[in-house]
């Protein structure tokens, strides 16, 4: 396999890291996901974690969205 054709792949954000890196507390987060708002998330194990570049994805829509 040539290393070069491999895409990096990030580690999943826990709800702190998703909520720091957007700039909310975790229990807005929290919110958000019983309420079926806010950026995809996957439940792993009883445990949310978010996809960085899904989560990056919804903030550009969000940005669209409110141009």
């Amino acid at each position: 396999m040539n290393p070069q054709n491999v895409e990096r792949i990030e580690p999943l954000w826990c709800p702190r890291e998703a909520s720091e890196y957007l700039n909310i507390s975790q229990a807005t987060l929290s919110r958000w996901r019983r309420q079926k708002v806010g950026p995809p998330f996957v439940q792993l194990g009883g445990v949310a974690r978010y996809n960085p570049p899904s989560v990056r994805a919804w903030v550009r829509e969000q940005e669209n969205r409110h141009a």
